[in-house]
């Protein structure tokens, strides 16, 4: 079980920094921030309660201070979740991490949420395809030109850089960031996030994994989202339900795919 802070200490610490306008770093990695959102995915098939995750992730109280800078760090920095009224919800780049779609969804999305944390944002930038400082640099880096209290500049660099490392863009040697070749593509700015959400009113319990990489170069944006809401193989599916996935399918491929006889006409 995780180790329980029943004080908001540490929230209330990165509260006061994000208002007061200082750049400030997670306080768990981008792995560590993966894994709630796989736990809101596999036990409530991508929407839950705030309680309901805190016991996912085994935290005895939804007041923990571990517990909500864990969360905070999937939420306002990297963007893997958010909130829909009183529920958390999975934002769509925390789907092509966990279900991905395209080949290469799981690898972009995870350096889109390294990116989407400013500080790290700032110091890739400076360092891409150069050589980084060593440990101590990068701690001088982090106290001195951000700002950061004395006692967040270690857990802050370790962070970044298992991160860095997480999302691909550390060198095995973790002493250059190099951005990952996506078949050619070239992401040069995270995509942002619109936290914008419809209600999921027909969620499906998932044990884990969606469609899995599929090969689907050049498809329709549209069918793509299909895919992406079908549940895992094996799993009971209502035949009304399925029924009502086909129809739309097939009125989505009518739509994208029209008849030449019928445009002639």
């Amino acid at each position: 079980m995780p180790e329980e802070n029943t004080s908001n200490g540490q929230a209330e610490v990165a509260s006061l920094a994000t208002r007061a306008g200082v750049i400030t770093a997670p306080y768990f990695d981008l792995d560590s921030s993966v894994k709630v959102a796989e736990a809101i995915h596999n036990n409530g098939g991508g929407t839950c309660t705030p309680d309901q995750l805190a016991h996912w992730l085994g935290y005895t109280s939804i007041r923990s201070g571990t517990y909500l800078t864990r969360v905070s760090a999937a939420n306002k920095h990297f963007g893997l979740i958010d909130s829909l009224g009183e529920h958390l919800t999975l934002t769509e780049r925390a789907k092509k991490i966990i279900t991905p779609v395209m080949p290469d969804d799981t690898h972009s999305a995870k350096v889109e949420a390294f990116l989407a944390v400013s500080l790290f944002s700032k110091i890739y930038e400076r360092f891409r395809g150069g050589q980084i400082p060593p440990e101590l640099g990068l701690k001088n880096l982090f106290k001195n030109e951000f700002k950061m209290p004395s006692d967040r500049v270690g857990p802050s660099v370790r962070v970044f850089l298992n991160s860095a490392e997480q999302a691909g863009l550390l060198t095995a040697d973790r002493t250059r960031l190099i951005r990952p070749n996506f078949g050619g593509a070239s992401l040069t700015q995270p995509v942002p996030q619109k936290h914008e959400y419809l209600p999921t009113q027909e969620k499906h319990k998932s044990s884990g994994g969606g469609v899995g990489e599929i090969p689907t170069g050049g498809v329709h944006g549209a069918i793509i989202g299909l895919l992406r809401d079908l549940p895992p193989p094996g799993t009971s599916w209502p035949a009304q339900k399925k029924k009502r996935f086909l129809d739309a399918f097939k009125a989505t491929v009518d739509f994208i795919y029209p008849d030449p006889e019928e445009e002639s006409s």
